[in-house]
């Protein structure tokens, strides 16, 4: 008889998908999808409270991140959400049924194809046969798994499973959407798939919760944040602010790391020919002083048009900490078709930066600034000099006065 995980992407326990839970009275029903009050989690035989006095809401058609550390309660907040458990404390309110996009892949019988088991996957989630064939049809074209869709899941590799779990779950119509930790799904193609349909559940208006270490997918996604620190709420807000302030947390911890290895990432739809430093004079220098213009210049050629890809460049110093990293973007700049083979000018005017040894990063996102096409991370190095000594990371302009006070 085949085996089947405990939890699975699509069906919670109680209550299931495609039910729908009762909201309780009062005007939070009327505009909060999701409220969370005093919510608190401890697991029988264990002291330790994985969530404890949580309080949110989230409004509907709005995205929500979660993050923090790993520990911090973020998958049991999305567990909680989806009805795979109940709170030890506090009160939670689901208003509609969710697709949950957990742990792709754990609830599959292994000895039926995939075509069976997004069917399957259909059924509990309270369709009719028709509609659970018409969501394996569009589970089959999304995961791209080939002949193998119609072979027992057993054959599958580990990557092929979270294709079809994603594609499974990412095909279900909900009106609340939680995911966790599944933006990693397979190649570098498929993740950019799985951005893209996150996108479109978002613009069609579902509420969406992301819990996810990857910040920046985050801060582009979601719209608030709550940064969970030992099971409690650190900061609820904005999702840039909650992100930056959890940045700002990891820097000051991992400052000699980065918290990102150097090194060469992206989709493939830019690619990073050639990257120079210069002075105002146009001369190539790898060393400059302290108030001097640097100009970098990255010769990069697209292999399809582009529509307003974002381009960036950033500088670290080389202990890792994060100087400055500018974009066209935030700078509403450079928008329009790109095809073919450009040169990308950053020029820093006045560098504040005191001696040292720095490294540049170069990037390119798509419009929304979601995925990397091309990301060069600390892959170009070069020196600053200053003409005396000082402290501290930058020059800032400054002065001293001293003023005779009566007393």
């Amino acid at each position: 008889m085949p085996g089947r995980a405990d939890a699975t992407p699509f069906a919670p326990p109680e209550p299931g998908l495609g039910t729908r839970r009762q909201p309780e009275a009062g005007p939070a029903a009327m505009v909060a999808a999701i409220a969370v009050e005093g919510l608190g989690k401890r697991y029988p035989g264990s002291e330790a409270w994985a969530l404890r006095e949580l309080t949110f809401e989230v409004p509907r058609g709005e995205s929500f991140g979660v993050v923090g550390e790993n520990g911090s309660g973020k998958s049991t907040l999305l567990d909680l959400l989806m009805g795979a458990t109940r709170p030890t404390a506090g009160r939670l309110r689901v208003e509609g049924a969710t697709a949950s996009l957990l742990e792709l892949g754990a609830g599959f019988f292994v000895e039926l194809t995939g075509w069976q088991n997004a069917v399957h996957a259909g059924l509990l989630a309270g369709l009719d046969p028709a509609g659970a064939r018409s969501l394996a049809r569009a589970a089959e074209e999304f995961a791209e798994l080939g002949d193998f869709f119609h072979r027992p899941v057993r054959t599958y590799s580990a990557g092929m499973i979270m294709r079809l779990g994603f594609a499974v779950a990412a095909s279900l119509a909900a009106p609340i959407v939680l995911v966790d930790e599944v933006l990693a799904v397979g190649d570098a193609y498929f993740q950019r798939k799985c951005v893209d349909r996150l996108l479109k559940i978002r613009s069609e208006g579902a509420t969406l919760v992301l819990a996810s270490h990857d910040l920046h997918a985050v801060k582009s996604l979601c719209d608030r944040a709550v940064w969970l620190e030992r099971g409690r709420a650190k900061v609820v807000g904005p999702a840039s602010e909650v992100v930056g302030a959890y940045e700002e947390q990891v820097r000051r911890r991992t400052a000699a790391e980065s918290g990102l290895a150097a090194g060469r990432r992206g989709t493939g739809e830019v690619v990073i020919r050639d990257v120079r430093f210069r002075d105002a004079a146009g001369q190539e220098r790898a060393e400059f002083a302290t108030g001097e213009s640097l100009r970098v210049e990255v010769l990069f050629e697209t292999t399809r048009p582009l529509e307003s890809p974002v381009m960036g460049v950033a500088v670290f110093r080389d202990d890792g900490v994060y100087c400055y990293g500018p974009n066209s973007r935030l700078d509403r700049r450079l928008e329009g078709t790109y095809d073919g083979c450009y040169l990308l000018a950053a020029e820093f005017e006045d560098l504040p930066l005191l001696a040292g040894a720095y490294e540049a990063s170069v990037a390119f996102y798509d419009r929304e600034h979601v995925y990397a096409y091309a990301w060069d991370h600390r892959m170009y190095p070069f020196r600053v000099v200053s003409d005396g000594p000082e402290h501290g990371l930058v020059r800032l302009r400054h002065r001293f006065q001293v003023t005779r006070v009566e007393r």
